[in-house]
């Protein structure tokens, strides 16, 4: 394993990152949300991320580095955020599918801002394939709000 990382390197692991905390707040609603038809949803989106998550690992590997965990202790304090925010609502279901439908925009964004991180193909590949999947999950949450 090199000491510096190249900048296809770099680019896959903050995919990676981003894929993987996605799939870990989407478990983590899952398992929180009442509502059966929304934790449905929420697992169907987080195996069909994980699928892209395995993939880029798969290629930081192939690039000779180790894939890069996301930081264990934000992601618990914010989940704990969401998990607050959702018990003092009315509605917990729909407050619940509205924090996921805003974390998909801001996905949205910063993958907008990480489109041209590398011209490699293997990470613009990944990257069409995220960018995909964010816009799909978009209109599936809008839907299940609606």
């Amino acid at each position: 394993m090199q000491i510096l990382r190249s900048e296809q390197q770099v680019a896959l692991q903050q995919l990676h990152v981003l894929a993987q905390e996605s799939v870990d707040h989407y478990q983590d609603s899952a398992e929180f949300v009442d509502n059966e038809v929304a934790t449905q949803l929420f697992k169907h989106i987080a195996a069909e991320r994980l699928q892209l998550v395995q993939k880029l690992a798969q290629a930081i590997r192939d690039t000779g580095d180790l894939p890069a965990a996301p930081d264990a202790d934000r992601e618990a304090g914010e989940q704990l955020i969401h998990r607050l925010h959702a018990w003092f609502t009315t509605d917990q279901s729909r407050d619940v599918l509205e924090q996921r439908l805003k974390a998909e925009q801001d996905l949205a964004q910063t993958l907008r801002d990480k489109r041209n991180a590398t011209s490699d193909d293997i990470y613009q590949t990944l990257y069409d394939n995220f960018v995909t999947q964010v816009d799909n999950t978009t209109q599936s949450l809008r839907q299940a709000i609606s």
